[in-house]
């Protein structure tokens, strides 16, 4: 009984809310969600509603409950229409709500007790839940918050976020309401699978949207933005692995470069729901080639015996038409898969993608390689205030049954004057001086196989 008095009460109240204003209800007419990596989108939303002549309010329900307000931008059609103030109510109804919001004003309640007797007073307290009877002008604690009927919503409390405009209105119309806003609590990012193969890897991307913005986009056009976005104050703070197979996407995500960034369409329209994360399949690119090779980095020359080499696993590819890619590549995480002999496919490893332009490589550290060893040794260490002779022999090997291709780089810590290196570097060793201080031994190993050089550099101070 209770409860039916509750809900009747909350109707009662709905229909006088209403009629203090026009709601412009949630139903869009067109909406379009561009989404940035920064946990920021823009939304623009078009609407009717049925208006009257006069100074009147306007209540437009749904917005974001992150709406960056002073970024709201409405445009009127159909009638001439002046603004005067704008409002956003987010005090959303709830029992507990509507408690705290009706303290001091007069409910009727019903009294504790197997029969309880319906009452009316004044709400003092919310927990406990305290009515002063008009009846008897007894103080009356009650034990559920259920036993209140509120007599209409409390002014500063609404069903859903909603902008309410102050308007006067030139002439009876159906008014057209299109509305720009942005709004935190939206995001979005790219997640790759690559596809190892013998000769070439197959790529997909997809992009995940994430919306925790409050309320939902109902058939939505959506647009993705990547790219490092500059904003003028920091960011706020709010609150069993399978490859899929290579199937191309019903539509391809349309790509094109915009204003300093990189814009992704999608060419269909999806309902973007509050919390919810959706993915769309935005990248199917097959056939790419690329190279694997071990990497070792050594930028420590001091005379301290013999140090361990590990060799991490590179694979690298062209981002260009050429090599069956050529997309920019928003940043994303990339997960990388490869086939055993029996043909069944195993997780390998994952790397971080930068933001990759075309015609750029693209690089990824899958792991660190098992069978690939070694060790470097400083052989000759001379060092006075005057100069710097270090000589350096390294030793690899590979244990594998499978050839490999093995890359030492040297970063020579030491500026000075003059700077001489030279290297025993030959045959299957091919040395690239990459800058000043930077040069890259390049060893090509077979199987069971082994290699030893010398290197050296002087520095004159």
């Amino acid at each position: 009984m209770r409860k039916i008095a509750v809900l009747a009460g909350m109707a009662g109240m709905m229909v006088s809310w209403l009629g203090a204003g026009v709601t412009i209800p949630p139903k869009a007419k067109d909406i379009a969600v561009t989404v940035y990596n920064n946990n920021l989108a823009f939304v623009h939303e078009k609407r009717e509603v049925q208006v009257r002549k006069g100074l009147q309010r306007l209540v437009y329900e749904g917005v974001a409950s992150q709406v960056i307000t002073s970024s709201v931008v409405p445009q009127f059609s159909g009638a001439g229409v002046r603004l005067y103030s704008q409002n956003f109510r987010y005090n959303l109804i709830s029992l507990d709500s509507l408690i705290q919001n009706s303290i001091g004003r007069s409910v009727t309640f019903y009294t504790n007790g197997e029969k309880p007797k319906r009452q009316k007073g004044t709400l003092l307290s919310a927990a406990p839940v305290v009515v002063k009877s008009d009846q008897d002008g007894k103080l009356y604690p009650l034990d559920s918050p259920t036993q209140v009927v509120f007599p209409g919503i409390p002014p500063s409390m609404i069903t859903r976020p909603s902008l309410v405009w102050r308007a006067e209105i030139d002439k009876n119309a159906k008014l057209g309401v299109d509305l720009k806003y942005l709004s935190r609590g939206i995001k979005w990012k790219s997640d790759y699978v690559l596809d190892l193969k013998p000769k070439t890897l197959d790529l997909h991307g997809w992009i995940t949207i994430n919306n925790n913005s409050g309320v939902t986009y109902e058939n939505a056009q959506i647009r993705c933005i990547a790219g490092e976005l500059h904003e003028a104050t920091p960011p706020m703070r709010y609150r069993n692995l399978k490859t899929m197979a290579a199937m191309p996407a019903p539509e391809a995500v349309h790509e094109e470069s915009f204003s300093g960034y990189h814009l992704y369409k999608i060419p269909f329209r999806e309902t973007l729901r509050d919390k919810e994360q959706k993915q769309i399949l935005f990248i199917d690119k097959q056939g790419i080639g690329y190279k694997q090779y071990g990497k070792a980095v050594n930028s420590y020359f001091e005379n301290y015996g013999v140090q361990k080499l590990a060799f991490a696993n590179i694979v690298t590819f062209a981002n260009s038409k050429a090599n069956h890619a050529g997309i920019p590549l928003p940043a994303g995480t990339v997960r990388m898969y490869r086939k055993d002999s029996a043909g069944e496919t195993h997780y390998i490893g994952e790397d971080r993608l930068p933001n990759t332009p075309e015609e750029e490589k693209v690089k990824l550290t899958v792991g660190t390689l098992f069978d690939v060893v070694g060790e470097k040794r400083i052989t000759r260490f001379v060092s006075d205030k005057y100069h710097r002779d270090v000589e350096t022999t390294y030793a690899v090997r590979n244990r594998g049954k499978e050839p490999v291709e093995v890359k030492i780089e040297e970063r020579i810590p030491t500026y000075g004057t003059k700077i001489t290196t030279k290297s025993s570097c030959k045959g299957v060793c091919k040395e690239v001086k990459k800058s000043a201080f930077v040069r890259e031994f390049t060893i090509a190993l077979k199987p069971k196989g082994s290699y030893r050089f010398t290197t050296e550099f002087e520095v004159v101070y």
